[in-house]
């Protein structure tokens, strides 16, 4: 699979599409040396992703967070690990 970082990737981006649309390769976009996206075909996103939900929309979510005990805890948990991402550059974010 194709990789690029984000600078390269939005400089090519033309490119990077005509190859997904037409030659039907997955792209890799990576940021700060980590993987964060992938590019693919449209129809390969309608096969596997887009219909994964059943049709249900949101409802599709429901009781995923059911094993949650504290919400209260879990979120303040979220908020902790966002405080000490290193690659988050804003704050109050």
């Amino acid at each position: 699979m194709e990789s690029y970082n984000l600078t390269e990737a939005k400089a090519k981006l033309s490119a990077i599409i005509s190859r997904v649309a037409f030659a039907r390769k997955n792209v890799t976009i990576r940021r700060k040396g980590k993987n964060v996206a992938v590019v693919v075909p449209y129809e390969e996103y309608l096969h596997k992703w887009a219909g994964s939900a059943g049709g249900k929309g949101l409802l599709s979510a429901k009781g995923a967070l059911a094993d949650i005990v504290d919400i209260d805890e879990f979120v303040e948990d979220i908020y902790k690990a966002r405080e000490e991402s290193v690659d988050r550059n804003e704050t109050g974010v």
